[in-house]
Formats: C-alpha cells, structure tokens, sequence
C-alpha cells in the first residue's frame, strides 16, 4: 500500500473525574509556524459560552493536559487532555487521548478500538495513561483521524469492480469515519457512503465526515510534508478548535443521556420534587451546554452540526422537553386532583353540622331533646353525603395520595 504522508488520531473517551486533574491547566499547546493553540487564542475563536465551557476561567479551569510523549509498541501517544466542566465530586467529563500509529496503516487502529471482529487487541491501556487522574466509563470512543498521501496519492481500500467508481479520497472518508473495512461492513455500490451531501468540505484541499462513532478528514491533493505550510496548520486546527467543537457535541450527548435516564426514573419519586429537579437540570445543561453556533467561523459550527445531527440530539433534546412539559401537567393535575378532593371531603362534613347550628339558633329551643334529634340528623345526613359516589371518589384519591407518600 501507498505509503502516507500524514497521519494524526485523537481517541475520546467519556470518564468521570474523582478529583481535580493534576495536569497542566489548559488546553494541549499545539505549534506550527506562527501560530500557537493556547487558551486565549482558542477562546479568541469562540463564544464566549463555549469558551466557558471548553477552556473554564483562570479562577476555575475546565481543561487540564499532560504533553508527555509515550511510546507503547507501535503506537506513540503525543500527549492528552481532559475535559472537566462542572467542579463537583465524580463529575462527568472526557478525556481525550492523541494517538500515531508508528508503523502500520491507521484504519487497523481505528478497527482495534472500535472492537471490531478479527481486528486484534491494543497494547495500551487508557487506564493506565490517566494514572488516576479520571476513570474511562466503558462503551466505544469516538475517534477523529486525519491522513494525507503521498506524491503516488491514496490507495484504494475497496478493490472490488463494483467500487471501481468510488474515488479513493471518498473511500478513505468512509474507512475512518467508521472505522471499518471491507470484512465489516461492505457499503452497498448503489448507495456508497458517505454521501455526497454528508461531506464536509472544509476546503479544496481536505475534506470531512462525521458519522455516528468517528470523524474522518483526508487530504484530497498530495502532501509535501514539511514543506507544505497548508497540511501543517490544518492538522493544528483539527487538533485543537475542530476537535473542541466535537467534544463540545460528546458533552452535549453525555448531559441529553443523563436527563433522559432521569426521565425513565421520574415516577419513582415525589412527583413536585422531581419536577423541580428536572426543570432545574434542564435549564442548567441549556445554559451550560446546549449550542449550535459556537463562532463566527463556519467549520466547527458545521462539524458540531454533523455531530449532532448523526445523534439526534436536537430531536432529542425536544423529546426531553416534551415529556417534562407532559409530566409538570401530570403533576399540576395530580395536585388539582388531591385539592379538589380535600375540599369535596370537608364540604360533606361541614355543611349539615352548618345546617344543624343554623337550624337551633333559628329554633331558640333549650329543649335537650330537641338538640339530640337535630344531632342524630345532622350525622345521618353527613353519613348520607359521605356515602355518595362523589364522597367515594374523593376518599379514593386522597387515600392514593396518602399511600404514594
């Protein structure tokens, strides 16, 4: 195969933090030419609410990084970043891990750490990179890789005839994107992914794909290595603003996976004061995390889109709001409901004892007797009411309310 000129992996895990990192604060500082990714020349880039949330502030960082460089076999570990918004005990976060792979082609990585069949297993250990700055919660991570060829250009990863008019840059897209090849998941030659709406053009030079578990960059043109001024502030960007945008949209998909768990156990406490704790985590992950624009710039704002779109987190992020818009009406009916029946219960007793008073004032009687036929009347007429249909029900939804308590 086509040997390549360029090739960077960044493997994103989601962890959750027992305490603060002890890192570096701050973004990974990656350099090329002139320009230098250090905090304030990203948070120049953003807005300011996802600078809060990617960077944090001098007085309360967000971001931490280790640049130590480790070599494990044949995979080299350029350095690694973790990504803490909230300050509190165990909170959730990411970890971000930049990868090269020393010898062999990139696409049997992306195959090893996505878990694929026959694929083999990594020598490394993410565990044992963080040394217990974070603990890696299990499931896939998502990857985003970028390669560039040679004078001789991309080889063909399909060599079947079927994929003879798929282009070998289109094919690249697609084998990194989802981080497979042809014995996982032959694509379909009438309807080759990714489609050609899918694809990101970031310029004449480099194009991208963000599918569900991986984001794919390929140069489209040939690299000259160092010399090639382009490829080198590309592959800075991609590692440093562009990956922010995609952690920005895991953070999004962690918090929207979190509400919807705490949706499916709502029923199961008070409903007030789990509605109150709902509607409180929903405006906080709104104002924390929720966006769609993050700068001026249209790339991460296009990447963070895909990201997005190829989760269905708008969709569901409307989901949520649906169901705690229904459940607050469930409660407030629930509450209209107990109050309705408590005031049915205490108008069935209370008005023949009214009636009884008001019937010996009129009477002006001191008659012992008398008061005794008025009384027995007065609770045969409240035993009367109490035993109506209208009585029942109300005693039946407040012994409900009562008994879920």
């Amino acid at each position: 195969m086509t040997r390549l000129a360029r090739q960077a992996l960044i493997v994103v895990y989601e962890a959750r933090f027992p305490a603060t990192p002890t890192w570096e604060k701050g973004p990974l500082v990656l350099e090329h030419g002139q320009v230098r990714s250090t905090t304030e020349a990203r948070s120049e880039y953003f807005s300011a609410k996802a600078a809060r949330v990617l960077y944090g502030d001098p007085s309360r960082p967000t971001r931490w990084h280790d640049a130590s460089p480790h070599v494990i076999g044949d995979i080299e570990v350029t350095g690694m970043e973790a990504l803490r918004p909230a300050d509190e005990p165990d909170a959730c976060g990411l970890v971000a891990i930049h990868l090269r792979h020393r010898r062999g082609m990139p696409i049997s990585l992306l195959r090893s750490l996505a878990g694929r069949m026959n694929a083999g297993t990594l020598n490394y250990n993410p565990l044992e990179l963080v040394d217990g700055q974070a603990t890696i919660q299990p499931g896939r991570p998502f990857t985003v890789s970028f390669v560039t060829s040679s004078k001789q250009g991309l080889p063909r990863l399909y060599r079947q005839p079927r994929y003879w008019r798929w282009p070998p840059s289109q094919q690249w897209l697609w084998a990194l994107a989802s981080r497979s090849d042809i014995t996982d998941y032959p694509p379909d030659p009438k309807n080759l992914e990714p489609a050609d709406s899918d694809v990101i053009r970031l310029s004449s030079d480099w194009h991208a794909v963000v599918l569900r578990d991986g984001m794919g960059v390929v140069g489209t043109r040939p690299d000259r290595g160092r010399d090639d001024s382009f490829f080198g502030y590309a592959e800075l960007y991609l590692r440093s603003i562009y990956l922010d945008a995609v952690l920005l949209g895991v953070l999004q998909k962690q918090g929207l996976t979190q509400l919807e768990d705490r949706m499916a156990s709502a029923l199961d406490s008070s409903a007030s004061t789990t509605m109150a704790e709902l509607e409180q985590e929903v405006s906080s992950f709104r104002h924390r995390l929720w966006a769609q624009h993050l700068t001026p710039h249209g790339t991460p704002n296009r990447l963070l889109i895909a990201y997005q779109r190829q989760h269905a987190l708008p969709e569901r992020y409307d989901q949520v709001l649906t169901e705690i818009s229904d459940f607050n009406r469930l409660a407030r009916d629930d509450e209209s409901r107990h109050v309705n029946s408590a005031a049915v219960v205490f108008t069935l007793v209370t008005v023949p004892a009214g009636i009884a008073l008001a019937l010996l004032q009129v009477l002006e009687t001191k008659n012992p007797w008398l008061f005794v036929a008025v009384a027995v009347a007065c609770v045969g007429l409240t035993v009367g009411l109490l035993s109506t249909r209208s009585a029942r029900v109300a005693f039946r939804a407040l012994r409900n309310r009562f008994t879920l308590r």
